[in-house]
């Protein structure tokens, strides 16, 4: 098949990723906040899974709701 064939995703940014993750886990539990969970919902690598998954754990544990990493 021809590379000019194949539709390709556009990559989304770190800021981006970050703004989607906030978003669809606004209600999520502190339990539910894992990577793999994560990366399926977005549609993210592994990689980046875990480091959206560290920064709202980290965002959450500062904005004083009780929930710690």
């Amino acid at each position: 098949m021809p590379a000019a064939a194949r539709a390709t995703r556009p990559k989304r940014t770190a800021a981006e990723l970050l703004a989607e993750a906030r978003t669809v886990t606004a209600d999520w539990s502190a339990d539910d906040l894992t990577a793999d969970r994560l990366r399926t919902a977005l549609r993210a690598s592994a990689k980046n899974a875990r480091s959206l998954r560290d920064t709202l754990r980290a965002e959450r544990a500062t904005a004083g709701d009780g929930v710690a990493a």
